[in-house]
This record gives C-alpha cells, structure tokens and sequence, in this order.
C-alpha cells in the first residue's frame, strides 16, 4: 500500500497571511455559488492525461478509501451530471478532468491561475513569488485544507477532492510550471505534430496522442513503470520543482539555460527534433504514472476517516 503523510495548508509559513485569507474566501465563495446553480460547458481536450492519472490513483487506493470516494461521487448534482456526462455515474477518470471542465464558467473564473505556477527566467528553483492571485502551489494546499475538514457537506467535499485530483495532474506537467511571458508554451509555436502547433499543446495531448495506443493500454504501461514504491516521496514544492528541472532542460526545447536565465528556444516557429516523441514520450509517461501514485498517497492519506 503507498502511503505519504498528508500535507498541511501552512499559508502562514508558506505564503503571506493576507494572501491565504484572499485564497479561502475565493474558494468558499466558487462552492457556494457553485452550489447554487449550474452552466453547461464543453469538455476538456486535453483529458486522456488526466484521466490516466486519476485510474493510477484509482489502481493504489484502499479499500475503504475508495468506497468513500464513490459514495461521495453520488453528490455530483443532476445538472452536471447531465451536461458534462452524458447523465452517467461519476467514474474516478471523471475525477481528475472536472476542473478543466467547468473552466470556462463564469463562476469558476477566480480560480483560472490555480491551473499553473509561474516561475522568473532567471529562477532556478520554484517559489511563491507569482502566486499573488493563486497559483498550483497554494491550490495543492488549499484543497487539501478544505479535504481535511471533515464536517464539509458532501458536494464541497467533492468539488475540493475534483479539483485537488486535478492539480496534482497539473503540476506534473512540466509546462505548467514554467514562464508568463509564452503563457506556459502556449505561444510557444513549433511543428513536428499535426495536431499541435505549440509546445504546451504537445505536452498536454500529443505526447500522448501520438502513441497510438488506448487509455487501457496506456494504463497497463503506467503501472508497470519501475520504481513505483519511491514514487509517492516529496512534497507539492518538490514536485513542481521537478516539473521545472524537466521543462528547462534541452530535451524539451522550450528554452536556452545560461548564466543569466532561460531565454526562449527561438523568438520564431522552430521545427522540434525529428526524434522528440521518442525522447520526451518516456519522461511525460513518467510524470502521469507519478502523478497517479502521489494522488493516491493523498487520497489515502485525508479520505481516510469517515
């Protein structure tokens, strides 16, 4: 069984005050209003990543703790249910694509920055810094919070544990902890896939896409990757540091390290090395099954008292 200790919200320490009242009373008031009413919205394109995270996690969960964690899917309300999914039962690979689902709501706006962590160019390691509004770091650790208050009713519990499954899948792709000027590859325009015109967009789908293989093959690789049982050591800060070795590394091609920072790759469209899937397939099939494996020791870890 893969346990880790849970990790405590310690805004105090970790952000300033002000800032972690400012990130409790954004994510009370999104619960609350979300509770009130419900808006349609398209789903997300970017899911099979997700979703292989959250059936790894789903694969390393106990007993009792996944029976929770079904009991509370029942609370997804009937009008989410039946605009996001079709009117289906909540399955766990729904779990980790819901927050990018309801992204485009109005409702949900607030927490658009929770999605990433931005990092300077001449950094060298991950901070607070640019987590002004939010930011992945202070999500991980607002959720968890949240999580470990018992007397939540059941819907904000779930919303807490959708989002949490969700930023965990986040932080482990490395262009999600990367820079604001290229919006996180987003600007970043490359060719070599036909489906994806820049960097993020690679990393996001066609590093997977481009296997060719199902979500049920996928899954099989994931969880037959060695290593496993260290998988689940580290905290949210060295994971995403891990996320930032990985993105500023020559493989990626995403930027050129030098004594004064990490400058863009190119300031044009540049063509990635014919080799790229064959080089960086390995690493992003890493971070999902890591991914997988540390939401599990989490959910594990705050799912398992009543």
């Amino acid at each position: 069984m893969i346990t880790v200790k849970a990790i405590k919200p310690r805004f105090q320490n970790r952000v300033k005050p002000t800032l972690a009242r400012q990130t409790r009373r954004a994510i009370a008031g999104v619960i609350a209003l979300t509770s009130c009413f419900w808006l349609p919205a398209a789903l997300g394109w970017s899911a099979t990543g997700h979703q292989l995270t959250c059936e790894v996690a789903a694969s390393q969960l106990t007993d009792p703790v996944k029976a929770r964690i079904q009991a509370l899917m029942q609370a997804l309300p009937d009008a989410q249910r039946d605009d996001l999914f079709d009117g289906k039962a909540l399955t766990f690979a729904d779990l980790c694509t819901w927050a990018d689902q309801v992204r485009p709501l109005k409702q949900y706006r607030s927490v658009a920055s929770w999605h990433y962590v931005n990092v300077a160019r001449d950094a060298s390691s991950v901070n607070y810094d640019k987590c002004v509004t939010g930011c992945l770091l202070t999500a991980i650790e607002t959720h968890i919070g949240l999580l470990q208050q018992t007397e939540l009713s059941p819907w904000p519990r779930l919303q807490s544990l959708m989002f949490l499954s969700h930023w965990i899948g986040d932080l482990h792709q490395p262009l999600h902890v990367s820079f604001f000027e290229d919006l996180g590859g987003n600007r970043t325009q490359v060719t070599g896939y036909d489906d994806c015109a820049n960097l993020h967009g690679v990393w996001d789908f066609c590093l997977v896409s481009t296997t060719g293989k199902s979500r049920s093959d996928l899954l099989v690789e994931l969880l037959a990757l060695p290593g496993a049982e260290g998988f689940e050591k580290g905290t949210a800060l060295s994971w995403a540091q891990e996320s930032m070795d990985l993105v500023t590394h020559p493989r990626v091609q995403y930027c050129r390290k030098s004594e004064v920072g990490c400058a863009p790759w190119s300031t044009q469209r540049y063509a990635l090395s014919p080799d790229y899937q064959a080089i960086n397939w390995p690493v992003a099939k890493l971070r999902l099954a890591q991914a997988g494996y540390r939401l599990a020791g989490l959910m594990n870890t705050l799912m398992a008292a009543p």
